[in-house]
C-alpha cells in the first residue's frame, strides 16, 4: 500500500496566491503517482476562510481525492483561527482567537470535507474526532489535536491537545480493532519535536513566539497509548519542515514543510510503502519546473540537531509536466 502525506498548505488566495500554484502541481503530482491513499494532516488554509477551502475541495475533487476512500484530512489550527497577516495582527490576534467561536468552525471545516467521512468504521459523536477508516487492513486514526482558545494556556490558539473524551475513544477504538488490522496509522497536526527559537530577525518575531505557544499538552499519555497498542507511525505537520524521527521508541514523520519552510519555488510531499515486514518512506521535492528529487528516508532517534528536509537524490518518476 502507498501512501502520500502532505500538510501545511496554507492556502490564503487573498493575501498571496503563490501557494495555490504549488498545491496545484503537488496534487497533480500525486494524482500522477497514483497512491492508494491521500493524508493531509491540518492548516489546509492560512487564514480559516472557508472560500480557501472550498478552493481545495474543488481541486481534491478534480484529482480524484474527494472521496473517503481516498482521502483522509484532519484540521490545523489554521483552519479554525486563522493567523498573522499582517504586522499589525501581532497585536490584534489573541483577541480574533478570542472571539472564534471553537465549535462552528470545526462544523464548518467538516461540513466542507464531508466526502471524505464516506467510509469511517466509526465517527465521534461529539466532533467527528476521532474518526476511524480501514484502508487495506490498515486502520488510519483521525484527531482533532487543536486546543481551544485560553487566555493564559493558548492565547495565540497554536497549542495542541487531545482532550480527555476524544483519548478515550481513542483507546476504545484500538481496543477493539488492534488485533484485527496489519498497521495503524495516526493522523494529527500537532508535533512531538522539541522545538528550540534561533532567529533573532524582526521578520522572525512571530515565528519565535509561535514556536513558544505550539505545544502538544498531555503527550505523555499518547506515548503510552501508542506504545500500549503497537502504533506503527504518526503523520503530522505544524512545525514547517519535512522530516522523520523516533521518539519513545515511536517512530513520526512530518510533512509541514509541504509548501512552506523549503523553498518558495517547490513543494514536498512524503511517500510511504506499507510491506509486510516494514514500512518504507521517501520525500519527492518538486521545483518550480517540475522536476523530481527524492530522498529515502531513515528515522533515528530524536535528538535536538535533527536536521529538516535535505534532498540528495534523483531519480526517474512521472513528471508533472
Amino acid at each position: 500500500m502507498k501512501i502520500a502525506h502532505i500538510s501545511d498548505l496554507h492556502l490564503n488566495t487573498l493575501f498571496t496566491d503563490s501557494n495555490l500554484r504549488k498545491i496545484k502541481q503537488l496534487l497533480s503530482y500525486i494524482s500522477l503517482q497514483d497512491p492508494d491513499h491521500l493524508v493531509i494532516t491540518g492548516d489546509l488554509t492560512d487564514n480559516a476562510d472557508k472560500s480557501d477551502l472550498i478552493i481545495l475541495r474543488k481541486l481534491l475533487f478534480k484529482y480524484g481525492f474527494m472521496t473517503g476512500e481516498k482521502c483522509s484530512i484532519i484540521p490545523g489550527n489554521h483552519d479554525i483561527f486563522g493567523g498573522i497577516q499582517i504586522a499589525e495582527d501581532l497585536f490584534t490576534f489573541p483577541d480574533r482567537c478570542k472571539k472564534t467561536d471553537y465549535k462552528e468552525m470545526i462544523d464548518s471545516f467538516n461540513k466542507i470535507i464531508y466526502d471524505t467521512f464516506d467510509n469511517c468504521i466509526y465517527i465521534s459523536e461529539k466532533s467527528f474526532y476521532p474518526y476511524a477508516k480501514l484502508i487495506k487492513n490498515n486502520l488510519l486514526l483521525g484527531l482533532n489535536s487543536n486546543a481551544e482558545y485560553s487566555r493564559f494556556k493558548n492565547p495565540f490558539a497554536s497549542n495542541g491537545d487531545i482532550s480527555l473524551s476524544q483519548f478515550n475513544e481513542l483507546t476504545s477504538i484500538l481496543t477493539k480493532y488492534r488485533s484485527e488490522v496489519d498497521r495503524v496509522i495516526i493522523l494529527i497536526h500537532h508535533h512531538f519535536h522539541k522545538l528550540k527559537s534561533n532567529s533573532t530577525s524582526i521578520a522572525g518575531l512571530w515565528q519565535n513566539i509561535e514556536k513558544q505557544t505550539m505545544k502538544l499538552k498531555n503527550k505523555k499519555r499518547l506515548f503510552n497509548l501508542f506504545t500500549q497498542f503497537k502504533v506503527d507511525i504518526v503523520l503530522h505537520g505544524h512545525v514547517h519542515r519535512c522530516d522523520e524521527y523516533i521518539r519513545k521508541g515511536i517512530r513520526f514523520l512530518n510533512c509541514g514543510g509541504s509548501v512552506k519552510g523549503i523553498s518558495d519555488k517547490s513543494g514536498v510531499v512524503n511517500f510511504i510503502y506499507l510491506h509486510k515486514d516494514r514500512i518504507d518512506t521517501a520525500f519527492h521535492k518538486i521545483d518550480k519546473e517540475g522536476n523530481i528529487k527524492i530522498k529515502k528516508i531513515e528515522a533515528k532517534e530524536f535528538c535536538k540537531t535533527t536536521p529538516g528536509l535535505t534532498m540528495e537524490t534523483n531519480e526517474p518518476v512521472a513528471s508533472t509536466t
